[in-house]
């Protein structure tokens, strides 16, 4: 019965790879590119090929860099500057939404496309997606960027038009392509790990000194840390005119400051005077409700002398749940943080216990905030080599968050170096789904097998296998046959802490090594000059193996092939001692039974 019960297990997990179009024989064929530039009609069929073209753009150092981006992307497909060439004109409007951007298009004879965006910003965003949709450009990594074969073809009337409904701050935390300002820039990210210069669009959103669990410094509270200080009483006179003028002083100081965040610190300790006891009674025993109440006072009193100036702070840990009575001014966005979630399972899913209390308390935020800030986490930060199977959840869960007046996105990865995982994937398609949260699933298998294509080469389609074994393996929450020979959900998805195998269990490994380990050895067989990416994402799969069987030898050359490819090594259980000689703590290999 045993036996039974796992074919019919691993048969179910295979049948969507062979309906998605897996290819489990030993060598794929080779599928046509992905990723093509196909002809794009109007309604009416009127279009014209760009052959030539002249491009003229306003006098702003990002007008003019994204004309000669324009140019130079162009001249990859064969399309040259000429005096006679198709006019386009590249420019600012202020009539346009911050970050947004509209392109028109007339083919009546001497007229051309104009290209507007809404700030400096926003004339890039326009070209780079223009540059993507039709003349074939993907820019995967600071290092890959392909450009499709095929003409450049634009239609009458409005070519693209497009403003993210996640619009304020589009912040990406990962690997080094977060630190790269030109990638980040290209693919519609609005904050990264350095600062932007004014040729490509400047700083989006500025927060000075004030970031996140800003209320110790802005007390002037140093012990123990300013991040874990005890949170001081919100109903002081006292507290309220020292932040007040703490942050007077700062924004006096740099007028760029266009969001502050006014946050408790991470530390659940909280002020219960009567005072604040009675805020928090009176929004059903919610202490957000203390937290609201001081921030809307701080964002009424600056709004005069700053009316622009956005006051953000946390919903986390004792605040996460929205209050009853009060609720955030106009000026005031909420930034809620994923800590607790599964990510295996959506945020969406009702039968994941998991996630329940973080979606039912965005949903209630929703409701009372227009400004919405996510604070989400995308990596396992004790194992940032092994397996994190939520490539297919982080989809869903940013339509969900968009649905709920999300305006702010940072999602939270390894930002500390390249990724013996899938880093460089889940930053390309975290990004994209930023700038377009509404993605359909059709469009987002699109956006990952043109990646995994162009970053893995020919044998793409077995690291696309892996990718969704273990994404469903994930899914099932981890099962454990009991006495009755049923299947049972260990848990119901992983944490950003915990053990790799909480979530894909030994069992199911061991099923599945044959073929994991088939996918790795043709993919990188087929790799070609993409060897080297294929072989560090491997490391998941090497690492996964010593969590079955450990093995010193296997161990150490992971760690010194990981230390060698810029791999940041957090698997802290495998240690080297002094001596050289690999130790592996007993306890490590012991978990999971």
């Amino acid at each position: 019965m045993k036996k039974v019960l796992i074919v019919l297990l691993i048969s179910a997990l295979l049948l969507p790879c062979f309906l998605s179009g897996c290819n489990l024989s030993d060598k794929p064929e080779q599928t046509t590119p992905t990723g093509t530039n196909p002809p794009v009609t109007n309604p009416e069929g009127k279009t014209i090929k760009l052959t030539t073209v002249k491009v003229t753009a306003g006098e702003t150092s990002s007008e003019a860099f994204a004309a000669a981006e324009l140019l130079a992307y162009l001249s990859k497909q064969g399309i040259t500057q000429a005096e006679d060439g198709f006019p386009i004109s590249i420019a600012i409007d202020s009539t346009i939404n911050d970050n947004g951007f509209k392109i028109e298009a007339s083919l009546e004879e001497n007229v051309g496309m104009t290209i507007k965006g809404g700030n400096e910003r926003g004339v890039l965003y326009a070209v780079y997606r223009f540059l993507e949709k039709y003349a074939g450009v993907r820019y995967f990594t600071p290092e890959l960027e392909t450009v499709y074969p095929g003409d450049v073809i634009i239609p009458d009337g409005v070519v693209l038009e497009h403003t993210s409904p996640i619009a304020l701050d589009r912040r990406l935390s990962w690997n080094y392509m977060g630190h790269d300002a030109e990638w980040c820039v290209k693919n519609g990210v609005s904050g990264c790990n350095v600062a932007i210069d004014e040729m490509h669009g400047g700083v989006s959103s500025n927060y000075g000194p004030f970031f996140v669990h800003t209320i110790a410094p802005l007390t002037n509270t140093t012990y123990p840390h300013p991040t874990y200080a005890t949170n001081p009483c919100l109903t002081d006179p006292e507290i309220f005119a020292m932040v007040i003028a703490n942050l007077r002083k700062e924004l006096e100081k740099n007028p760029a400051i266009n969001i502050v965040s006014v946050s408790q610190a991470d530390y659940e300790q909280s002020c219960y005077c009567p005072n604040c006891a009675k805020i928090a009674e009176e929004n059903g025993n919610n202490y957000s409700g203390v937290w609201i109440q001081f921030v809307n006072r701080v964002a009424e009193e600056l709004e005069a002398d700053y009316p622009d100036l956005i006051i953000d702070t946390l919903a986390y840990k004792n605040t996460q749940t929205p209050p009853t009575k009060v609720k955030p001014r106009h000026n005031v966005c909420v930034r809620l943080c994923s800590i607790n979630c599964c990510f295996t399972h959506p945020l969406s899913d009702a039968s994941c216990s998991k996630n329940k209390k973080f979606h039912d308390d965005l949903v209630g935020w929703g409701k009372i905030c227009d400004n919405i800030h996510i604070w989400d986490y995308t990596t396992n930060f004790h194992y940032y080599i092994s397996t994190f199977a939520n490539l297919f959840t982080i989809r869903e869960n940013m339509r969900f968050y968009a649905e709920n007046n999300v305006v702010s996105m940072f999602p939270q990865g390894n930002s500390q170096g390249r990724s013996g995982e899938f880093g460089e994937l889940r930053s390309y398609l975290l990004a994209q789904l930023m700038w377009n949260p509404y993605m359909s699933e059709e469009e987002y298998n699109r956006h990952m097998n043109e990646f995994l294509e162009a970053y893995y080469g020919a044998g793409w389609t077995f690291v696309r296998e892996y990718i969704d074994l273990t994404s469903q393996l994930a899914s099932n929450g981890g099962y454990k046959l009991n006495g009755e020979e049923k299947p049972t959900y260990a848990v119901c998805g992983q944490g950003i802490y915990d053990h790799p195998l909480t979530v894909i269990t030994r069992e199911e490994y061991y099923n599945f090594t044959y073929r994991f380990d088939e996918c790795w050895a043709l993919a990188e067989e087929l790799a070609g000059d993409r060897k080297e990416f294929v072989q560090r994402s491997a490391m998941q799969w090497r690492l996964a193996k010593l969590y079955l069987e450990p093995n010193a030898e296997d161990a150490a050359k992971l760690i010194a092939d990981a230390k060698a490819a810029g791999v940041v090594w957090k698997e802290g259980n495998i240690n080297v001692q002094a001596s050289s000689d690999l130790t592996l703590s007993p306890y490590y290999w012991k978990y999971g039974g």
